[in-house]
């Protein structure tokens, strides 16, 4: 079990220089899981190691793994190439495929070394995030949810077609089982004073989020059968009937709790669901893929129409509208423009208001922390405090509206801000930066790889109940998928002290990496870079190594293979079969990657033989001249170990067509 102490400098390792140059996808997460490195185990079958990988950042991987925004595919440079890396799916791979190995769920020991406790309210992202990470800085967390069970809106606003609950509770087991303590049906202003938890705890950290629904100012909102957002899908999460509810819905907003709203309704009802919103097709706010699902599931949406006023005296009979003519001003700001007199009326007999959230902060005392003239918490977003001592602030009560992902994010953050304040020895993260963009010349030398789609239930069978639409990534379209990570930052670096300026790296590197000038070698592109390692093979004064894998990383693992085994196999991490099954595997991102000199390593730590898995060469490998290297390393061992009174076979070489490193459709 790793000490809190130590586990709190993993928290703040220094980073400097080229180092914080990493790649765009876990520069744009913001918790800044590090994508490539479990996306490189997903590659290689090994989701337990994986899961760990990102275990590292994210305390609720099942979660969200199925409703993240991910940023991170918007950042990938695959998309130059072909279309981005489905990481969030692949998390997903990881944490389903770690769960039905029973792997990776065993939460770590923790030690509350510190004797200080601190008051969380809210168990949504943003504060089970601050708990994990306060629990592995020796800090006791305490959850105060007023909800009857955890989770946030995690639970109450996102339906089980996209985050099953039994998913949910086991992550949110995984941080109580590190010693967590989560009081369900405990609500602060109501079962505990807010005072009296100031006074108890060392700190308190407000995380609850924007649980209440806006309104609209227009007449017959006051009609029985107009309702709010979050009520609605609370009642729907919680398996209760909805009062009121008829069969031709209109659903006002178009963001992605009105997306929810109107799948949740056309689900519980079975009838008619329209979409009123302000913006046109193109500016609407929900995700691109949440508008395409809920129109195949047979959603209409009408876009550029504003609500005016709700049709009906003693019932909702539709819903008065008027040209929304633009929603924006000339800087951008929300300032929509009506015309007055285009009006129309979309006939229904209910209608839902999910326009916007806000923060229930009721609870609060004169004592406070302040809040502003319009309500919000007085908040520095920096340290994460508020105006009263000991008490900080995170989550979408201070950010507004956002993703999970980026709740969890500010969660974590504020749990550092916390331990500072008491006492705890760890520093803020540096902020990383992207490696530049994936210049045209290289992406034309990319094989084309279609990206793996993962399989969803049809539109017309999922309606019908609240099953989980997307059936996950198999194992196989999974780490194809995988292979398709182009390893950005992951590639070459070289030591100024030990290289010699040959330049052999610049004449042997397919990707024109390495560049010269005047007195030798200038340096090493990471952009151009495609962490092929033909420069580390060639390199005479082992003056370059490869981020992604190192040379002594690969002398570890070729020893710990080793152990009492006698032979040894070396594959690409992208292959899904094998030459010698009996022997253990050292896995690279391709064979190409092998030297002379790990070859000749495995003899020395104890091999009596070695294999050595090439793709055919109408496959051509992983990379650009891969097979090729491959067979002129093995090639020059096999003289090396003839000189020293071996037999050359004693390295064999399997060419195997089934060894597909490329994926295929």
């Amino acid at each position: 079990m790793k000490d809190n102490q130590t586990i709190a400098r993993s928290f703040s390792r220094p980073v400097s220089g080229d180092a914080l140059k990493r790649p765009p996808c876990q520069v744009a997460c913001p918790i800044h899981t590090d994508a490539q490195r479990y996306i490189q185990k997903v590659a290689e079958g090994k989701p337990a190691e994986a899961l760990a990988i990102i275990r590292e950042t994210n305390p609720l991987p099942q979660s969200i793994g199925r409703i993240c925004a991910h940023p991170c595919e918007d950042a990938c440079r695959r998309g130059d190439v072909d279309e981005p890396i489905a990481i969030c799916n692949l998390k997903r791979v990881a944490s389903d495929g770690a769960r039905a190995a029973g792997l990776g769920y065993e939460p770590p020991g923790t030690e509350f070394t510190t004797g200080k406790k601190v008051a969380i309210i809210g168990s949504g992202p943003s504060g089970l995030g601050a708990a994990h990470d306060l629990a592995l800085l020796g800090v006791e967390p305490v959850i105060y949810e007023s909800q009857p069970e955890a989770g946030g809106f995690l639970r109450t606003g996102i339906l089980n077609y996209r985050l099953p609950k039994d998913i949910l509770d086991e992550d949110i087991g995984y941080i109580r089982g590190m010693g967590v303590e989560i009081r369900t049906g405990a609500a602060v202003g109501r079962d505990i004073d807010f005072d009296e938890l100031a006074a108890e705890y060392d700190a308190v950290l407000i995380a609850v989020g924007l649980s209440e629904s806006r309104s609209l100012p227009i007449p017959g909102v006051d009609l029985p059968q107009v309702l709010l957002a979050v009520p609605f899908l609370e009642a729907v999460n919680a398996g209760r009937e909805v009062p009121e509810l008829g069969e031709d819905i209109i659903v006002i907003g178009g963001g992605n709790v009105a997306i929810d709203v109107a799948r949740s309704a056309r689900r519980v009802t079975g009838g008619k669901v329209t979409m009123v919103c302000l913006e046109a097709d193109y500016e609407m706010p929900a995700h691109s893929w949440e508008i395409e699902d809920a129109v195949a599931e047979g959603i209409r949406i009408v876009c550029s129409q504003g609500p005016n006023a709700v049709v009906g005296d003693d019932r909702v009979e539709g819903l008065q509208v008027k040209k929304c003519e633009a929603v924006f001003d000339g800087q951008g700001r929300f300032a929509p423009r009506f015309c007055e007199t285009e009006l129309s009326v979309i006939p229904g007999d209910t209608v839902i208001i999910a326009i916007g959230q806000m923060s229930n902060l009721s609870f609060l005392t004169k004592a406070g922390p302040d809040v502003n003239e319009r309500g919000i918490l007085i908040f520095d977003r920096e340290q994460c405090t508020t105006t009263r001592r000991g008490v900080f602030a995170s989550g979408e009560v201070v950010t507004g509206p956002g993703t999970a992902v980026s709740a969890l994010a500010s969660g974590k953050r504020a749990a550092i801000a916390v331990a500072r304040y008491l006492g705890v020895r760890v520093d803020f993260p540096q902020e990383p930066r992207p490696v530049g963009e994936l210049p045209a010349s290289i992406g034309d030398k990319v094989r084309k790889a279609p990206r793996r789609r993962t399989p969803a239930r049809p539109a017309d069978d999922r309606t019908g109940d609240f099953g989980e639409i997307e059936l996950g990534l198999p194992e196989v379209d999974a780490r194809c998928e995988a292979s398709r990570c182009l390893l950005c930052a992951g590639g070459a670096r070289y030591s100024q002290l030990k290289c010699i300026s040959c330049l052999t790296c610049v004449r042997v590197c397919p990707y024109g990496a390495p560049w010269a000038d005047g007195d030798g070698l200038g340096g090493i592109s990471p952009e151009h870079c495609q962490a092929c390692g033909i420069c580390f093979t060639q390199c005479p004064v082992k003056a370059i190594d490869l981020e992604a894998v190192s040379e002594a990383g690969m002398e570890g693992e070729i020893d710990a293979a080793l152990g009492e085994a006698s032979a040894l196999e070396f594959g690409c991490w992208y292959s899904q079969s094998r030459v010698e099954p009996e022997a253990p595997l050292v896995q690279l991102p391709c064979t190409g990657r092998l030297s002379v000199r790990l070859l000749l390593h495995a003899f020395e730590a104890g091999a009596d033989k070695v294999y050595v898995a090439v793709c055919s060469e109408d496959d051509d490998g992983h990379f650009i001249h891969g097979h090729r290297q491959t067979r002129a390393a093995v090639a020059e061992a096999q003289k090396a170990i003839a000189e020293a009174g071996l037999e050359p076979d004693a390295i064999e070489l399997r060419v195997e067509p089934e060894l597909k490193c490329r994926p295929k459709v």
